[in-house]
């Protein structure tokens, strides 16, 4: 049972949205994309182990994607009557070297040798953090598996010391079934923690926030930089007008009645959680004449208005990120690149 969609994450949509906003020549573009084809890998791998799971159903078995608890950012979390399995996704190619339980991973490819952090270490970290969670929370310290997923079916794992931890807990997406089925006989003779299970996955989702990241600070970026105005999705200029309730292009005649839906979106990825009627004005570069049809658009999106009084003291509420995720699926970019 799926207690959490999967969804796109929310940093590979703000990494989009932002180089959808900067001019073609921006200095920031380079590590924008670096960033973004980092993230686009670790989704793509995200999907391929989801597509496992998917296959395997067994009662009270419920499935957390994209958890975030205070500190603590969970890929992948199952919940069972029996144990939890912590889950770090890598999308990682080549030779995957784990020279020991807690030593560095070396990747090889051709010639080429790199080095990363050791996954086990930080989802052994995640596992202590839960731990803590469970615990300050009044809830059963379930045991905790550890996992860590490889979702290319090429790369290959080698285990030189023969790491008993590694071994067990290092696996391809496709082995995830069978190494979970193992998992479970493991635990069968244990405690079972049924009573519990629907009053953690309340918890859990309770607890599950989704951080808003100032993409802007983080690659040094002012709002002034940014591209404004609505976007024409033919031929990607910022110019189209509003003319008779429809936005039209001047430069390629394409006419669209929705096309300021995605940028309104955009702010929120990239300006904040909460956005003014001047604010959605300023950013789809609309004088304060049209303050009226703006109040319409944002209706007929369904934002949630907040605020006190009228006017000045009103403004929007940004979609949930399954919202966000839903609307602006079909605007990522296909980036197949794997680490």
């Amino acid at each position: 049972m799926i207690s959490k969609k999967l969804l796109i994450p929310m940093r590979l949509l703000a990494d989009q949205a932002l180089l959808e906003h900067l001019p073609s020549g921006h200095p920031a573009r380079a590590s924008i994309e670096a960033d973004l084809d980092k993230r686009s890998s670790g989704w793509i791998g995200e999907q391929n182990l989801a597509y496992y799971l998917d296959m395997f159903e067994i009662a009270d078995f419920h499935v957390f994607y994209g958890l975030h608890l205070d500190d603590c950012q969970i890929d992948v979390l199952i919940l069972t009557p029996t144990f939890i399995s912590l889950i770090e996704v890598k999308n990682y190619s080549g030779i995957l070297i784990f020279t020991s339980e807690k030593g560095q991973v070396i990747r090889r490819m051709g010639d080429r040798r790199d080095g990363f952090p050791n996954s086990l270490l930080q989802v052994g970290r995640h596992r202590e953090l839960l731990l803590r969670w469970l615990t300050a929370h009044g809830l059963p310290a379930i045991p905790i598996e550890a996992d860590v997923v490889i979702s290319n079916p090429s790369t290959i794992i080698e285990n030189p010391t023969h790491s008993r931890r590694v071994q067990n807990h290092v696996f391809h997406a496709e082995q995830a079934p069978l190494k979970i089925q193992a998992m479970l006989e493991k635990h069968s003779g244990g405690r079972r923690y049924t009573p519990f299970l629907q009053q953690i996955e309340t918890q859990l989702l309770q607890a599950h926030s989704d951080p808003f990241t100032n993409v802007l600070n983080t690659f040094n970026i002012q709002p002034s930089e940014l591209l404004r105005g609505v976007r024409c999705t033919r031929c990607r200029n910022y110019a189209m007008r509003r003319i008779y309730a429809n936005w039209h292009c001047p430069h390629c005649g394409y006419k669209s009645k929705t096309a300021h839906e995605s940028m309104i979106l955009h702010y929120f990825l990239l300006m904040g959680q909460t956005m003014t009627n001047k604010q959605c004005r300023e950013f789809l570069n609309l004088g304060a004449d049209q303050r009226l049809i703006v109040n319409r658009l944002i209706k007929k999106m369904n934002l949630t208005l907040s605020g006190n009084g009228r006017g000045k003291g009103l403004y929007y509420l940004s979609p949930s990120h399954e919202q966000l995720s839903q609307c602006l699926k079909n605007t990522i970019k296909s980036r197949r690149k794997r680490r």
